[in-house]
């Protein structure tokens, strides 16, 4: 690994007399956008709220390094990317209203801005030797590969083959020693991108910056009156992300209470004397999957193994269930009862399973209530950081989006939702209970 160069933090007239005026009078908004600037880690990640001034802090970072003037790296002749999700955000967010204020024209080579369609840069080569180039994830994985970058610059997230992008883009890094900053509001719900964050490898690092803190009231620039107004048209599932940057809910999400941070744990090795269920979602084209589940005395729900595979016939499924199941017992197999085909073949393998109580929105509201945190801190749900597709699937479950001319449904989008199933069928017939007229009762 090469050592990383810097750049003094005093300059000569010379310098000063290059370097843009948004640059010369840049003063970070607080100490968090000071750490980001003074961090050596290989992966930044910037977390904020709307106009909490993560992008342009990303950016004046980015400009530094362009400038050779970072108070910590110093790159030169190096190459450098600037990415977010399409070329008219690349136009209308990156370059107009904050990069090209940034750089001075006299640091540009005479014609060295490449545009695109619609006057969109593609690339900027400037007289020091560094090189700006702009991507968008909207190109896809392979736009991101086959070459040395010294650093990527991103805004906001990537919402399609995020794992795939991210993998070419730090593997871009690994000859030059470069390094990766990426500022966002997540607002769409990532669960490889929280996963990340929840076990930070050695070389990342986080800063978290929140709306509030660019009130005028505490040394910011947007008026505390606008800022109050801002958040109250904001519904309350997505305030946390809006205002804080954090990893939370939105709109149309079923399970709004759920977070990895509170609801996802490290496996553990489960009690001989807990209750063990098993639960089952049928499926060929869509998965077939079984969960393991536990209630332990205080009647707390644990999702402690999953199973999840397409693609495959009803005997190959039966074989891994039991082969997974070896050792342990059950005090209800609960399945989906309108496969009654599956049920049989189960039934001749020794898998007895019973029907599972299917009301959707009630099962829903059951299971929504194992969520919620009670007055001890916890919730009364809890699932294996082992079951990446139910963690993934619970966090993505939402409800149809309306159109002008009608509302949305009240039932979930079928779409991966079937972990979600198995789950609520255990629930939902375990704990459901009824009265004469099968009156749900939680």
């Amino acid at each position: 690994m090469q050592s990383v160069s810097t750049k003094k933090s005093e300059f000569t007239d010379g310098e000063i007399g290059l370097m843009s005026d948004a640059v010369l009078l840049y003063k970070p908004l607080g100490p968090i956008q000071k750490a980001f600037h003074k961090s050596n880690a290989t992966v930044r990640w910037l977390f904020g709220g709307v106009r909490s001034s993560k992008t342009y802090t990303n950016l004046m970072d980015l400009a530094m390094l362009l400038l050779d003037i970072h108070p910590i790296h110093y790159r030169p002749k190096g190459t450098h990317w600037a990415c977010t999700e399409n070329w008219d955000q690349i136009r209308d967010i990156l370059w107009e209203p904050m990069l090209q204020k940034f750089i001075p024209q006299q640091m540009i080579v005479p014609g060295g801005i490449e545009y695109g369609m619609h006057k969109i840069p593609k690339r900027v080569f400037l007289k020091n030797g560094h090189k700006l180039e702009f991507k968008a994830f909207s190109q896809g994985r392979e736009e991101f590969q086959g070459r040395s970058i010294d650093s990527i610059h991103c805004d906001e997230q990537c919402p399609h083959d995020f794992l795939g992008i991210f993998d070419e883009m730090t593997s871009r890094l690994l000859e030059r020693s470069g390094f990766l900053s990426w500022a966002m509001t997540p607002a769409i719900p990532q669960v490889d991108l929280e996963k990340r964050i929840e076990d930070l490898p050695a070389n990342d690092e986080v800063f978290k910056i929140n709306l509030n803190d660019n009130r005028i009231s505490r040394g910011g620039y947007i008026p505390d009156e606008m800022i109050d107004a801002k958040i109250a048209e904001w519904p309350e599932e997505v305030q946390a992300t809006r205002i804080a940057g954090d990893f939370a809910s939105f709109y149309g999400c079923v399970f709004k209470t759920y977070s990895r941070r509170i609801h996802v744990i490290e496996p553990f090795r489960i009690p001989n004397d807990w209750r063990k269920y098993r639960s089952f979602d049928f499926g060929f084209t869509n998965p077939f999957v079984c969960l393991w589940l536990a209630k332990d005395k205080d009647e707390n729900w644990y999702v402690y193994r999953e199973y999840y595979k397409k693609q495959t016939g009803i005997q190959e499924h039966i074989r891994n269930v039991k082969l997974f199941s070896k050792g342990e017992s059950y005090v209800e197999n609960i399945a989906d009862p309108e496969d009654s085909g599956n049920r049989n073949e189960m039934k001749k393998a020794g898998i007895k399973t019973i029907a599972a109580k299917k009301d959707i929105a009630k099962g829903i509201e059951l299971v929504q209530s194992k969520f919620k945190v009670k007055e001890n801190g916890k919730p009364s749900l809890f699932i294996s950081k082992t079951c990446r597709n139910t963690c993934r699937e619970v966090a993505v479950y939402s409800y149809p989006k309306g159109t002008l001319s009608s509302n949305p449904k009240d039932i979930p989008v079928q779409k991966d939702d079937h972990t979600v199933d198995a789950l609520r069928y255990a629930i939902y017939t375990v704990d459901g209970k009824f009265r004469k007229g099968h009156i749900y009762v939680p």
